[in-house]
């Protein structure tokens, strides 16, 4: 289910792909990249979106947790080539998600 994250001051709200509990009480927020085309573009734009929308979340009553999801072969791929040194030093919780089975290969908490 999407989940709207809104601007103060703004009609219409961002669109975060999931809202979901992990465990009892602790809400996640996900947003899924495909990286599907440019990787490279993609990394801008998903890692961008990202820190714009954590920051947008730290207004939250609840302050729910945001995780970026990306495919195996983004995260072996760009991420493991040049996008890696930016989630450790931005602190970006990924999900990264084996498509083709259908499963979460590995969670990455900072």
């Amino acid at each position: 289910m999407p989940h709207a994250i809104r601007i103060p001051g703004r009609r219409y709200p961002l669109l975060a792909d999931l809202r979901a509990s992990r465990g009892e009480a602790e809400i996640i927020i996900v947003e899924v990249k495909c990286f599907a085309d440019d990787e490279v573009a993609e990394l801008y734009s998903a890692i961008g979106q990202y820190l714009v929308y954590r920051d947008l979340l730290k207004q939250s009553p609840t302050t729910p947790i945001l995780y970026l999801a990306v495919p195996t072969h983004a995260y072996y791929g760009i991420f493991k080539d040049a996008g890696m040194n930016i989630v450790n030093e931005a602190k970006i919780r990924l999900i990264v998600v084996d498509i083709e089975n259908e499963v979460i290969e590995r969670w990455i908490e900072h």
